[in-house]
């Protein structure tokens, strides 16, 4: 994965209002895509974004491992107003360890290809710190 920041943050001028107002209601989620599987200390994620489709503003408070199974092109608006732009290559994998803070952003395909993702978030973990550049 290849991640290049689009825009600082605090760079909330070129956002539309949706985006915003979205940010401004706090209504978060914590599911990160389609849940595939769950125990004690783990959950599977599938994320499948089209084209143009997004996933609103959601809250990542745990570890979790990425593998993408596709090449795509996605931007990530963190609620810091930050943007990302993410390419990714099919077999990409990464892994974001949280510290202490969590980290609340969206994930929209800007691509022409549908993107496929899995995500493996451990259970363990209540605060998260991450890479700024996601």
């Amino acid at each position: 994965m290849q991640a290049t920041e689009i825009i600082a943050e605090g760079g909330y001028d070129s956002w539309d209002e949706a985006k915003l107002n979205e940010i401004k209601k706090g209504e978060f989620s914590e599911a990160i895509g389609e849940a595939l599987y769950e125990n004690a200390e783990i959950r599977l994620w599938e994320i499948q974004l089209r084209p143009s489709e997004r996933i609103p503003f959601r809250r990542h408070r745990n570890n979790y491992s990425c593998t993408s199974f596709s090449d795509g092109l996605l931007v990530s608006r963190n609620i810091n107003g930050q943007v990302v732009l993410l390419r990714l290559s099919k077999g990409d994998q990464f892994y974001w360890e949280c510290i202490s803070n969590e980290m609340t952003h969206d994930l929209e395909n800007v691509g022409e290809s549908t993107i496929k993702v899995t995500v493996l978030e451990e259970k363990a973990r209540e605060h998260c710190e991450v890479d700024p550049l996601f």
